[in-house]
């Protein structure tokens, strides 16, 4: 007779709480999570500063000396870019690109995001 038991329970209800029960369960999950969030609001922040400068991706990549399909899977995140590209970038924007390390806190912004919007 099998088990009863499910070892891969299905996501059922709200997937932020189920995100945010995973991950404080899970330090390695929640570091991930945190990771990936943070190279989402990179590629945001890209591609909000070239909308606001009125750059198609076209226009963006020639003042990099790159081309259109390497700036659209920058910005769809498929891509990490290198720090190289990302001076080339700022540069062409008119922004100064501004690198810093932060400490890990036990409560990530991330998390603190997830709490806020699940409510």
């Amino acid at each position: 007779m099998p088990d009863s038991k499910k070892k891969n329970p299905t996501v059922t209800g709200d997937v932020l709480e189920y995100i945010r029960e995973r991950a404080s369960k899970d330090p390695a999950l929640a570091t991930k999570i945190d990771e990936e969030y943070n190279w989402i609001q990179l590629v945001r922040r890209i591609r909000h500063l070239r909308e606001a400068c009125h750059l198609s991706q076209e226009e963006l990549a020639q003042r990099v000396g790159t081309k259109q399909p390497a700036i659209a899977r920058l910005e769809s995140g498929r891509v990490i870019p290198r720090l190289d590209l990302l001076y080339k970038i700022a540069a062409a924007l008119d922004m100064r690109l501004d690198v810093s390390f932060v400490p890990r806190t036990t409560t990530t912004p991330r998390q603190k995001d997830l709490r806020v919007r699940s409510r």
